[in-house]
């Protein structure tokens, strides 16, 4: 059938949705008959024509997630450390596998299972870093220790789901580590040390990307961001976490920044075909 014909039966099911001329149930029987996959992406459960047409699947899971987390925020505090971190491993457990059940449904929109994976994350750092305080831990080591939780979790349930989002925030952490370790061990680094400290990881890292395009792809795209942004580690570890800001530091950005879109023009098509997936 074409195109047009299918939108204009689809505008008439849910015109006779709106003015309850069919039961829902038969207009969703007849738009699974004609809807074509992009028309169901655009009216995922998130949508605002879901939460106008009372979808219950919707509203239980606002009112189960929002329930849960009020609960678990209001008794966080009077528990035990052990109990908080128990707390914090269900509720993260329960958002992201719920953003990876949400993933696979027609009613859910493709964005809902990404929404839930950022609100587990962000529930990780807060609530860790609200248990850090809590329980009057060395701020330093505990939010350090917190960070390297943090990047196993999501990289592990960035390559398990996959969750391209998940699996870098991951990286993006252990280069945070990575940088205070380092930052600790040599505080005074020159840049040409800097350059020795990420340059190699970089590469290694486009090196990488190439590796999964012929092995695993679904990971290259990954490894290919990871490494550009290891390509600008040296600066930014010199500006924002050791403080220096020198005139010429922003002439070695501006360089570094010449010198990648250089590199991306010339080989412009072998790293395409290796983050295209």
């Amino acid at each position: 059938m074409e195109r047009e014909k299918k939108k204009i039966i689809i505008t008439e099911i849910e015109n006779w949705r709106k003015s309850k001329l069919l039961p829902e149930h038969y207009c969703d029987f007849l738009l699974n008959l004609y809807d074509d996959e992009a028309t169901q992406k655009k009216k995922g459960t998130l949508s605002v024509t879901a939460l106008q047409q009372g979808n219950f699947k919707l509203w239980a899971l606002s009112f189960v997630s929002v329930a849960l987390i009020f609960m678990i925020a209001f008794y966080f505090p009077i528990l035990d450390w052990p109990f908080q971190a128990a707390a914090i491993a269900a509720l993260v457990s329960f958002c992201y596998g719920l953003g990876t059940y949400a993933r696979g449904k027609a009613w859910m929109s493709g964005m809902g299972g990404q929404m839930l994976y950022a609100v587990g994350s962000v529930v990780l750092l807060g609530l860790g870093s609200w248990m850090v305080r809590l329980n009057g831990w060395p701020e330093e080591i505990g939010m350090l220790g917190l960070i390297a939780v943090c990047a196993v979790v999501w990289l592990a349930v960035g390559m398990i789901v996959p969750s391209g989002l998940l699996h870098y925030s991951g990286w993006a952490a252990l280069i945070l580590l990575y940088a205070e370790f380092f930052g600790k061990m040599n505080p005074a680094a020159s840049w040409p040390m800097l350059q020795l400290l990420w340059l190699p990881l970089s590469a290694l890292l486009l090196w990488l990307s190439w590796l999964a395009h012929h092995k695993a792809k679904r990971f290259a795209s990954i490894y290919f961001a990871v490494g550009v942004t290891l390509w600008f580690m040296p600066e930014i570890d010199d500006l924002l976490l050791r403080q220096n800001t020198t005139e010429s530091i922003i002439l070695y950005i501006l360089g570094k920044l010449a010198l990648a879109f250089i590199f991306l023009f010339v080989w412009r098509k072998k790293w395409i075909a290796w983050v295209s997936v």
